[in-house]
């Protein structure tokens, strides 16, 4: 109660400097900035203390609790001195502790398993534990919990890889900077490439969840070997099978999921000027050869470093990729994660801005990478170029013109190319 009401004086006693702070004369204008100052410094050290003293209370009563129970099997947890799971393996039991400085409140979860540690995750309050035998998640915070059969939002709930493969639980960690505030929020996300299933969490129940994978395609899955990556860049999460080349992009509320060779042009754009673009060349006037965009890799300028002046002013940063796709022909991500713009010339705003230009290299080099690696693994299926019938000497050389350009164009490598001249040539 003491420390309250301490508190609640030193807050009113800032509110009055600010309130005060208003005058015209210089020297009360510098005492009353000093005031503040001070005071802010004494609230932070007041709290500090506080949150010290709850954490080591907390703590010691954990270490007591577990000292002088017996009932349970103790040595399996997560979580820290506000929430800890622990994992009775004999039991298939999971208790659920909540630590107050006002004391312990137990749960119990009968039929659960301990997955190992990669499958239980704990993140600031938040724990979300899968058992992939029974595709159960135990999800939930301190304050409340639940268990989940993920199978109930997988539409291909019978089909899965031939061989067992490892899901992965990844957080998403979102921040939004305000002109005077700055938030963040996080989702937890379950990757399971057994079933080609994707789920995000935000609570007790899933935000989303979908089928990244066709339901046919996916028993050509084979090994116990992960072909998923998985990196989170900015506000984005990167969700990579190197099997299927599929990417799946993540944040919050949405998703998109896009074929690597559907990809074919990756650009950075600030204030909706182009700084940076790649592309993979496997187009040749705008045609499809072949019915497979195939080709060369167009020209990388440089690495990211913005726009050359050191005093300006920031609205927009963006990646924007280009697809070959008549449903959605682009899809564009947002790296400036900050309502107001940002004017380089203060400290501040220079370090967002260096946070979020650092964010879009990395998004430009991954998929950098994609685009290559669709570009090596592309189906090498050779264009149609005649016809069955005989065709006239004036046509031959017409066709082994075209082929020629195709060749030097990269279009066709020099294995087809003789291949389709000896067809010609007869």
């Amino acid at each position: 109660m003491k420390t309250k009401i301490i508190l609640s004086s030193l807050v009113l006693l800032l509110f009055s400097f600010l309130a005060a702070g208003s005058n015209d004369n210089e020297t009360l204008t510098a005492i009353y900035t000093a005031g503040i100052i001070i005071i802010g410094i004494i609230i932070g050290i007041i709290m500090s203390i506080i949150q010290s003293r709850n954490e080591s209370k907390r703590r010691k009563m954990i270490k007591e609790d577990e000292e002088n129970s017996t009932d349970f099997d103790r040595r399996v947890s997560i979580g820290d001195d506000r929430c800890k799971l622990y994992f009775d393996a004999s039991k298939k039991q999971v208790m659920i502790m909540r630590i107050t400085t006002e004391g312990i409140d137990k749960k119990y979860v009968d039929d659960f398993e301990f997955p190992g540690k990669k499958l239980a995750k704990y993140n600031d309050g938040a724990f979300f534990v899968y058992e992939p035998k029974s595709r159960k998640l135990l999800c939930g915070t301190f304050d409340g919990f639940g268990v989940e059969f993920i199978g109930n939002y997988d539409k291909y709930n019978g089909v899965v890889t031939q061989d067992p493969i490892e899901p992965i639980i990844s957080y998403l960690s979102i921040k939004h900077y305000g002109t005077f505030t700055n938030e963040s929020s996080g989702l937890a996300i379950l990757i399971d490439e057994h079933h080609g299933f994707i789920a995000a969490f935000k609570g007790i129940k899933p935000t989303y969840s979908f089928n990244y994978i066709k339901e046919n395609k996916l028993p050509e899955k084979k090994g116990l070997e992960s072909r998923v990556s998985v990196k989170s860049i900015g506000n984005y999460m990167f969700i990579m099978d190197n099997f299927f080349k599929v990417l799946v992009l993540m944040e919050e509320g949405n998703h998109n999921v896009f074929n690597y060779f559907d990809i074919i042009d990756v650009s950075y754009e600030e204030n909706g000027n182009q700084l940076f673009s790649k592309s993979t060349g496997r187009t040749v006037g705008g045609a499809i050869v072949g019915g497979m965009l195939m080709g060369g890799a167009g020209a990388v300028v440089g690495g990211l470093s913005g726009d050359t002046k050191q005093n300006k002013e920031v609205k927009s940063m963006d990646i924007k990729i280009l697809l070959h796709s008549t449903e959605q022909t682009s899809y564009v991500l947002h790296f400036m994660a900050s309502t107001s713009p940002l004017k380089t010339k203060e400290t501040a705003d220079k370090t967002r801005y260096d946070e979020f230009l650092k964010n879009a290299n990395q998004a430009k080099d991954l998929l950098s990478i994609i685009i290559d690696d669709a570009k090596r693994n592309a189906p090498q299926i050779a264009p149609v170029v005649s016809q069955p019938v005989a065709p006239k000497t004036s046509s031959i050389a017409d066709e082994l013109t075209k082929l020629a350009k195709l060749r030097a164009d990269g279009i066709l490598t020099e294995e087809e190319f003789q291949t389709q001249k000896a067809k010609l040539l007869g």
